[in-house]
């Protein structure tokens, strides 16, 4: 048996100890998962072994949930779970990780059962990194400015800044209210209020929070 097998071995051991659900679905996904030509080395597979520790109980909540759920086993075994199987493997930054877990909380909570929509919400997510994250939950009022700190227009973090905002924008997430000028090329210094979160960048932000209510009592208070 070769390092990688034992890592493998040791990944379906770990999730199967937490939930046996969850093992179940770590042992069908690894057939299943759509990158998994890729994931398979052994240190990405420490990696995961080492991400299910420290998930363990929302890992453990999951598999309660998917116990009870009335979502097709072939649903979630052979379409969504691979794409979530995939991205907890390759992702770069743990800090991400706990997005991907509540994505995959909501599809249970929510009883997602449209495909291509949880695709793509989790495509959107591969496409961020945390840093986006933070910037759009800054603007959501969900977390404290990011990032923090003055800077000047025109400077590398201006530029890294307006990087993000950019990136946020294009994917759907969020739109700026332009100023007389903008059109033309020139920058402004652009704050909070520039900025509106589009119908999808809430859905979104919903789907990967531990507790989406707290997002919908924040947007209804807003608009009273």
């Amino acid at each position: 048996m070769t390092e990688l097998d034992k890592a493998v071995k040791e990944v379906i051991h770990i999730a199967g100890d937490i939930s046996s659900k969850i093992g179940d679905l770590v042992e069908i996904g690894l057939s299943y998962a759509p990158y998994i030509g890729n994931a398979l080395n052994y240190i990405k597979f420490k990696r995961f072994s080492k991400r299910l520790k420290e998930h363990e109980a929302k890992i453990r909540k999951i598999g309660q949930l998917a116990s009870q759920s009335l979502l097709s086993e072939e649903y979630i075994n052979q379409r969504i779970f691979p794409v979530v199987l995939a991205d907890l493997i390759e992702e770069h930054e743990d800090a991400k990780v706990n997005y991907i877990l509540n994505g995959f909380q909501n599809v249970f909570i929510e009883e997602k059962s449209e495909e291509s929509m949880v695709i793509n919400y989790f495509d959107t997510l591969r496409n961020l990194r945390y840093a986006h994250i933070r910037r759009l939950f800054y603007f959501a009022d969900l977390a404290p400015i990011y990032p923090e700190g003055f800077y000047f227009l025109g400077s590398e973090l201006d530029a890294f800044v307006r990087s993000l905002d950019e990136q946020l924008k294009n994917l759907g997430l969020i739109s700026f209210q332009l100023r007389v000028g903008e059109l033309g090329g020139q920058e402004f210094d652009r704050s909070k209020d520039d900025v509106v979160i589009r119908s999808y960048g809430e859905m979104f932000i919903k789907f990967i929070m531990d507790d989406p209510q707290v997002y919908d009592d924040l947007i209804k208070l807003k608009e009273k």
